[in-house]
């Protein structure tokens, strides 16, 4: 991983206090790195993408700073949020049409994502579904340069070589981190979507199995019988939704509206203050 050395020239951690002169200052470095008259040696680009990178990393501690406190160390956020700094620097083609902030933030909080989702699970999915997840996820955050839009989940499927309903399942377990969902606002933040506060501040790292059932334990005992019945067959025996629907007798697409709704009622049950639930069901 990339450790940001000793800077001279724009000494870009201290000097660049806006985040419109370190876009001025990352698109020179940019034009240079691939617009320039003369064809660079690899010692020369490896200096440019160092000098971006170092004139950047303030805007990805910033970004893992804002995902403390839920459940990894801040200091193993920032490494993920500096890998996909490092990562963008090196792929990042100004032909897209795209600032390098704008394609910067986020691979950084798509990075920062799949760190939780890698060693943050609360609620296992099945491991195909876990396996795939991050595929799904890196193919979500991809801007086609000519398009400036994202991919639906048909053209995700065909790049990865699966079907649409193994892509809407890794979607849809995205909650499992969390009884939140990492992709709710974090407030004060206008512009991140984060993990939303599940754990007090001082938590340094993920939970453990034995602290995820007693999270979920009371929640589990207000779903009804079908309900968690349909759970143990998704995470427990590892069922695709296709063979819940057959053993059900419904459609694929009822049983995934119907995890959708178990899996938002959960993360509900685990965020309500003790009692309220029952009180609003009464």
């Amino acid at each position: 991983m990339h450790t940001a050395p000793s800077v001279s020239g724009h000494d870009a951690s201290t000097r660049v206090s806006t985040r419109a002169r370190r876009q001025e200052l990352t698109d020179d470095l940019m034009r240079r790195l691939h617009g320039g008259d003369q064809e660079l040696d690899d010692d020369a680009r490896a200096a440019l993408i160092n000098e971006i990178v170092v004139l950047n990393t303030p805007v990805a501690h910033r970004i893992a700073f804002r995902y403390r406190g839920r459940g990894c160390a801040l200091e193993d956020l920032e490494q993920a949020a500096c890998l996909a700094l490092v990562r963008a620097a090196h792929q990042y083609d100004p032909r897209g049409g795209h600032h390098f902030l704008s394609y910067v933030v986020p691979c950084i909080t798509g990075e920062i994502k799949r760190y939780f989702r890698d060693y943050g699970w609360m609620v296992r999915p099945p491991r195909p579904v876990q396996e795939l997840q991050p595929s799904v996820e890196r193919e979500q955050l991809r801007i086609d340069p000519r398009s400036g839009r994202t991919a639906d989940d048909i053209e995700i499927a065909a790049r990865l070589g699966v079907t649409v309903e193994a892509v809407r399942e890794a979607v849809q377990v995205r909650g499992c981190f969390a009884p939140t969902s990492l992709d709710s606002p974090v407030p004060g933040v206008d512009d991140l979507r984060g993990v939303d506060r599940l754990v007090d501040s001082t938590t340094s790292r993920a939970f453990d199995a034995a602290e995820a059932r007693a999270v979920l334990a009371p929640a589990l005992a207000q779903l009804t019988s079908a309900e968690n019945d349909v759970l143990r067959m998704w995470f427990v025996e590892e069922r695709s939704q296709s063979e819940i629907g057959r053993h059900l007798g419904i459609s694929q697409s009822h049983v995934s509206r119907t995890i959708r709704h178990i899996l938002a009622r959960l993360r509900h049950l685990v965020d309500q203050p003790e009692g309220a639930d029952s009180a609003n069901a009464a």
